[in-house]
């Protein structure tokens, strides 16, 4: 899926005389204040004398990164030479060979806030974000990669990469979710738990197909954090708004939905393009004034194109058990059920709890029934979910 740079980015490239005319492929955590129930969650700090591998160094230079632009949040001066050295050494090219529209967003954002053209702690929250959106998909890379080991029999690797992926869920995806489960009431934490230990079960046994069906448990789940944390960024500044909160406090929450964004911006276009971008021009802050952000229409655009994935899936993973191909099938028909998971808020909200409940029990036994390779109670079921997902519409 192409993405054109965003006004957001363009703008800062702009401010700081950057020409910048390039598309970028997706490849297919935060305000420290606390409301309705969100916890303070700190990242866990990394052990300097125990860094180990690649990962770990990435996660321990993003720390030193993030504890040096914290300054920027009590009004403190920010040791900008340091971030830019830092990141352009340890950062910078992992980040580009994931995507590099990230890298010159972060590039971007330091430069703008080291000329005092962009408000310091807005800048802030633009790399910080924007890094651990980063993180997210590096996860998916790694994911693949234990995959390709287990297939060719290399299993130092597949263990050694998967630790990297734990690693990366303990001190930067459990704490996002943590905040979000505090948040909205729900249990991420317990999801991204289950979904690793399943397939470190399967890792253990030697079980490709196995793991390549519970990485989505995973995967998914860390994704709905990211949807999370950016719509509760839409309710926080549409409530501060009212309230009269200072526009740049207002903006750099903003920034953050923003950054949240630019993780899954490219797999929301996969379920509805028109969708993704006008989330994209929502969190946009050279785009739009945040005291005009209306939560439930940036609630609404997540449902839509999440909704639309899951529809994808429903289609798909009966087609691919029908060409007998049975891993891929239960693997979307998990990735589909677990995305069906992320919008049980809306889902509660919307139909009720009754619903809500009979919506998941009959995805579940069409997840039996796609396992079972039952392909009338495929379709039984499967028409059971979609026949409510209809009534969102």
């Amino acid at each position: 899926m192409k993405f054109k740079l965003s006004i957001l980015v363009l703008s800062i490239l702009i401010i700081i005389g950057i020409v910048l005319t390039v598309g970028i492929t997706e490849n297919s955590s935060d305000n420290e204040s606390t409301e309705q129930g969100e916890q303070v969650v700190e990242q866990p700090a990394v052990d300097k004398d125990k860094v180990e591998n690649k990962v770990e160094k990435e996660v321990l230079a993003y720390q030193e990164i993030k504890a040096e632009l914290n300054n920027a949040k009590e009004g403190n001066a920010v040791n900008w030479e340091m971030v830019s050295n830092k990141y352009g050494a340890e950062l910078q090219a992992s980040i580009q060979e994931i995507n590099d529209e990230l890298n010159t967003v972060i590039l971007a954002a330091i430069e703008a806030g080291k000329t005092g053209q962009m408000d310091a702690n807005i800048a802030r929250q633009i790399i910080d974000k924007t890094t651990q959106s980063y993180f997210y998909q590096k996860q998916k890379a790694l994911h693949k990669l234990v995959v390709q080991a287990m297939e060719q029999g290399s299993t130092d690797e597949a263990v050694s990469t998967f630790g990297e992926i734990k690693y990366l869920a303990k001190n930067i995806f459990i704490p996002t979710a943590t905040k979000r489960d505090g948040y909205y009431q729900i249990d991420m934490v317990s999801q991204i738990e289950n979904g690793l230990n399943l397939q470190e079960k399967a890792l253990s046994e030697g079980n490709v197909d196995d793991y390549s069906v519970y990485k989505q448990i995973t995967d998914k789940t860390i994704y709905r954090s990211y949807y999370l944390a950016a719509n509760s960024y839409a309710e926080k500044i549409e409530k501060a708004a009212k309230e009269g909160e200072d526009k740049e406090e207002l903006q750099a929450e903003q920034a953050e939905g923003w950054g949240f964004l630019q993780a899954i911006k490219g797999s929301l276009a996969g379920g509805d393009e028109e969708a993704a971008k006008n989330l994209d021009r929502i969190f946009d802050l050279s785009v739009t004034d945040p005291t005009t952000i209306n939560a439930n229409e940036v609630n609404d655009l997540f449902t839509k194109a999440i909704l639309a994935k899951i529809k994808g899936y429903y289609a798909k993973a009966p087609k691919a058990l029908e060409e007998g191909n049975i891993t891929k099938a239960k693997e979307t028909a998990m990735e589909g059920n677990v995305f069906l998971k992320a919008i049980e808020i809306d889902l509660t909200n919307k139909l009720g709890s009754e619903k809500a409940s009979e919506v998941f029990t009959s995805a579940e036994k069409w997840f039996e029934a796609i396992s079972n390779q039952d392909i009338e109670a495929v379709e039984l079921y499967g028409s059971e979910v979609l026949e409510i997902l209809n009534q969102l519409q």
